[in-house]
């Protein structure tokens, strides 16, 4: 099992992106230094993301604008702890200073599940929330065991998939760490695909396109990310 820590910007200007992005890897050269055998990865929006066009069953008309989480950075390792990646991340929000909104931006902290083997340059990662009728412990065990067999079984286009589980109180010691407001999402659903045909024909697909019942769509977030390792 990875454990993971995924650290979701929100750009106070979308034109910053690129900026954010040199920043984060002056940062991830100083992170391994000292921690060698962490892994990283970064990803920024793709420009015109299409994600919106594709519509989800589910999904409300009238959708509640949602942070756009410009762009990301992961810390990730088996042999890494919970407490060092805490660290690692220190501070990140205040040294971006005006290139992000940190009250928008988040930090999840959690276990990484491989489900459908692969990765891709192109990355969409949904961001949820549970239904208020769900247990959290429910929750998780219903995305991990049931629906992780559903997509292996029916979900014929994925070029590669992944559940990232967050530790909420983890994940809220990660986000005051990072100096940034979000931490209470469940966890990241987390696709990969080889071009945007790719991602298009894949997310329209019915079986992917379909209202599962357990995603709090008005409050989940989703968007494709070009990738970089």
């Amino acid at each position: 099992m990875i454990n993971k820590i995924q650290l979701l910007f929100s750009a106070s200007n979308t034109d910053d992106r690129d900026k954010i992005n040199n920043f984060l890897v002056s940062e991830w050269e100083s992170i391994k230094q000292k921690l060698p055998d962490v892994q990283h990865r970064r990803a920024i929006r793709v420009p015109n993301d299409p994600t919106a066009s594709v519509p989800q069953d589910g999904q409300p008309d009238d959708l509640p604008e949602q942070p756009p989480f410009d762009v990301i950075l992961e810390l990730r390792g088996e042999d890494v702890s919970f407490d060092l990646l805490i660290k690692a991340i220190e501070g990140i929000g205040e040294r971006l200073g005006p290139l992000i909104d940190a009250t928008n931006s988040a930090a999840l902290l959690g276990n990484e599940h491989m489900i459908v083997p692969g990765n891709e340059p192109l990355f969409l990662n949904m961001v949820l929330r549970r239904p208020s009728k769900w247990s959290r412990e429910d929750w998780h065990d219903h995305w991990l065991e049931h629906h992780a067999a559903d997509v292996r079984e029916n979900v014929s286009g994925l070029q590669g998939y992944r559940q990232f589980h967050a530790d909420e109180k983890a994940s809220k010691e990660a986000a005051e760490s990072a100096r940034v407001g979000i931490y209470d999402y469940e966890g990241t659903a987390e696709g990969y695909y080889s071009d945007i045909e790719k991602f298009l024909e894949t997310l329209s697909d019915p079986e992917v396109a379909k209202d599962t019942g357990f995603i709090d769509h008005s409050r989940s977030v989703m968007w494709l990310y070009n990738l970089y390792e």
